[in-house]
């Protein structure tokens, strides 16, 4: 009778897993909607507008012919002939239109996504900060725009990470200096010197619970 052996995974597995989460994450990168009020709002933009130049595109096109039609001083023969003339028209000019509206549906969807993406992944780290977190950093698919904003954006959470690491070593020197002070001469102060080292205690562990709000340390796994 066969047993199953469930022991730890071998490196084919871990690879399989490994391609399988690569691939998951450029499924997840093919969204091509991803603010869908922005991206809709670009959309119906693009749209008012090549609706506006088609109409004048077709008023031009039209009217004339349209008014040659309704002359009373036209011959049957030509009558016939600007008849052709606006019958071609229409069979070319409105499937060209149609098609010309695919293809700017397609790309307006293409490029508001190529701005959507980065502002997506902008409110994410603003989240992210405004949390405490400073350990990831933020980068933008090759090809994206905003590609200025992502590079300041990028240094100033950088900036922002060194001074507070450095706040937090001149907390933990304030720290040691405070116990140092305790140890050395804390039983022979008077009683308003000690009120006094308590009340910096206090400030100090105010301080440092603030400090510890923050993560710096950085995760190269959790970056946007």
């Amino acid at each position: 009778m066969g047993c199953l052996w469930l022991g730890a995974p071998t490196p084919g597995s871990s690879l399989s897993a490994g391609k399988g989460n690569h691939l998951m994450d450029r499924l997840r990168r093919k969204k091509y909607v991803i603010d869908k009020k922005l991206q809709y709002r670009l959309l119906a933009f693009n749209g008012i507008y090549f609706i506006v130049i088609v109409l004048a595109m077709a008023i031009a096109l039209f009217t004339p012919l349209m008014n040659e039609l309704s002359s009373p001083d036209l011959s049957p023969k030509a009558q016939g002939e600007a008849a052709g003339k606006v019958l071609y028209i229409h069979a070319t000019f409105w499937p060209a239109v149609l098609f010309l509206l695919l293809v700017l549906g397609a790309h307006s969807v293409l490029i508001s996504n190529k701005i959507a993406g980065p502002l997506h992944r902008f409110q994410r780290m603003f989240q992210r900060i405004q949390e405490g977190d400073l350990s990831a950093t933020m980068k933008i698919r090759r090809g994206d725009y905003l590609i200025d904003e992502q590079t300041r954006i990028a240094d100033m959470i950088d900036s922002l990470r060194e001074k507070v690491e450095k706040i937090r070593k001149e907390e933990m020197e304030l720290e040691e200096g405070l116990k140092e002070i305790r140890r050395a001469w804390g039983d022979t102060m008077s009683q308003d010197a000690q009120a006094r080292l308590a009340s910096l205690e206090e400030h100090h562990r105010r301080l440092k619970e603030e400090i510890a709000f923050f993560n710096t340390t950085r995760d190269p796994d959790s970056d946007e």
